[in-house]
């Protein structure tokens, strides 16, 4: 190994260990700069059009200030306030949901009964010809005890939440502050961190492009579709007079994510507790709608709204959104699928550069 080696290789040691530090330094700040950049990467085209004058030329800069400012305060409310609402809207609804869950299960306890001579219980006794006995378990209890510990848990939760409002404020002004930036300098800091990575240019590009379009598919593809779907959960929820429709429509838009069954995970329990409670009308008609409106358009909405930029099967969206928010927290929402998609990229470029070395 001759000297020039060597050093190369001290360097890389050394660039590690910096690259390293400065890591751990910005790593307090990674709520705030995931979100800064996601909210960026979404309104920069818009925020190019609004700072473009009509001549083509760019705007002047006390005009890209003020439009910064606006966008970076706008973008940041656009989030925080139906999120807010939400938020105590469903620690309301909480309780509520709660007791009617209780109500049911002590109203009808001939319906939890899994015996053969039982509501459920008959019924799997007939379609399994009587091979299938579960009088052994007691259907209502575990369901109370699987009530009560989700409650506890959403309202810790909630509790929580409530508690770090002081902190959730300030992330949101630290949000506005660094998004004001990026609009007035994103594009330097860009070239900065190009330059800065001690690989090749054309290869940063791919993978900034590459975070850009993701992020962008990410919320167009995926969490437009599970708002939908919460929407019209909603809609048609609140029309039924479903007690915590808003919490209902949450949980079905978290499920809309889960492959094969997805929204039905919510809106199918929700039709037969209505028919069980002997609206059978009702809960047929609830059953049908939520089918139509909810699930079933979804197949029609997605293909349009998610480009084939993100070749992402969902059965891997999915897992890494799980393994994203399992490791990351809430931000991991949006790092597992963003890390998935980066490492299919780098596996793809070493694929490409290798065989060009190969063959």
């Amino acid at each position: 190994m001759n000297g020039k080696n060597v050093r190369r290789i001290v360097f890389l040691v050394f660039f590690f260990a910096l690259f390293l530090l400065v890591a751990r330094i910005f790593y307090p700040f990674m709520t705030i700069l995931l979100w800064s950049i996601l909210i960026y990467v979404l309104l920069l085209p818009l925020y190019r059009k609004a700072t473009r004058q009509k001549s083509g030329n760019p705007m002047g800069q006390i005009g890209r200030t003020l439009i910064a400012a606006l966008f970076s305060v706008g973008g940041v409310l656009l989030i925080a306030l139906p999120l807010g609402f939400l938020t105590f809207n469903i620690i309301k609804e909480v309780g509520e949901l709660y007791g009617e869950a209780k109500r049911l299960l002590n109203m009808y306890p001939q319906f939890w009964d899994l015996s053969p001579q039982g509501g459920l219980g008959s019924i799997i006794d007939r379609l399994s010809g009587g091979a299938v006995n579960l009088s052994n378990v007691d259907l209502r209890a575990e369901l109370s005890r699987m009530i009560a510990g989700s409650t506890s848990k959403l309202l810790g939760y909630s509790g929580a939440i409530l508690k770090n409002a002081l902190s959730f404020i300030m992330t949101l002004a630290f949000i506005i502050f660094t998004l004001y930036f990026f609009f007035m300098d994103g594009e330097h800091l860009i070239s900065v961190l190009i330059s800065a990575i001690p690989i090749e240019h054309e290869y940063t590009r791919l993978f900034i492009s590459k975070l850009r379009d993701t992020a962008r598919d990410l919320v167009g593809g995926y969490f437009v579709v599970a708002l939908y779907q919460a929407f019209a959960a909603f809609v048609i929820f609140f029309i039924f007079k479903v007690k915590g429709s808003l919490l209902l429509a949450a949980l079905t838009g978290v499920a809309s994510f889960i492959p094969m069954a997805g929204a039905g995970l919510v809106w199918l329990p929700v039709s037969l507790v209505r028919m069980a409670e002997g609206n059978i009308g009702e809960g047929i008609a609830l059953l049908l709608l939520s089918a139509l409106f909810i699930s079933t358009l979804d197949n029609f909405i997605r293909p349009l709204v998610l480009t084939e930029k993100l070749k992402m099967h969902p059965l891997l969206i999915f897992f890494a959104i799980l393994g994203g928010i399992e490791l990351f927290g809430f931000n991991g929402l949006i790092l597992g699928p963003l890390i998935l998609i980066l490492f299919f990229t780098a596996a793809g470029l070493y694929d490409q550069n290798y065989r060009s070395q190969t063959e």
